[in-house]
């Protein structure tokens, strides 16, 4: 027996995490070289996303003179009031950042109100929002949160898709309390 450590598999592990840094990077950069998508309307948005749809009821378009939509998102009865809560500013805040950095759009109102997850068409009014917001003030989040005005910092693209970037994750699950907070009017705000 001998009292050397056996260093070839921290050595070889080390490497495989410096291979595995470079290599998202690399992948980091040859993203930032494809162009996000940006859709005349809001209505082109939604279809090219699927996140929300009117087919089933997640998507209502309450006016398209004063650009308002409502998005919902199934719960459980059993789900904490907290999640239900959480759900809803999410949605809101996805809403508008995904609308700011994919379309011209310089204003929007969105509702977010629950619906069931065994009929669709039901909607929990208990836990609905609704919040009026501009490009200026999202702008000026993403500059407090992000350190940057730059919309398409929201998502990276993978094979052919734009998905939500990990700066995305921190409005919308890190910082979602104080992103809402701070997207409310007025300073009535209602955490």
């Amino acid at each position: 027996m001998s009292c050397k450590k056996d260093t070839t598999s921290f050595t070889n592990e080390a490497e495989d995490n410096y291979n595995l840094i470079e290599n998202t990077k690399t992948v980091e950069k040859s993203s930032s070289t494809e162009k996000l998508p940006n859709y005349a309307t809001i209505k082109e948005m939604f279809e090219a996303s699927g996140d929300f749809s009117e087919e089933v009821g997640s998507l209502i378009f309450i006016s398209l003179d004063k650009l308002h939509v409502q998005v919902s998102k199934p719960i459980v009865d059993n789900d904490m009031e907290d999640l239900k809560d959480e759900l809803v500013k999410r949605d809101i805040v996805y809403v508008a950042f995904q609308t700011f950095a994919q379309t011209d759009i310089n204003e929007l109102t969105i509702t977010s109100v629950p619906n069931s997850f065994d009929d669709q068409k039901k909607y929990f009014e208990k836990y609905k929002r609704t919040l009026t917001i501009n490009r200026n003030k999202a702008k000026s989040l993403l500059k407090k949160y992000l350190n940057t005005e730059d919309f398409s910092i929201l998502y990276i693209e993978q094979d052919g898709i734009w998905l939500p970037s990990k700066s995305f994750d921190i409005l919308k699950f890190e910082k979602l309390n104080e992103v809402f907070i701070d997207m409310i009017p007025n300073k009535k705000k209602k955490p």
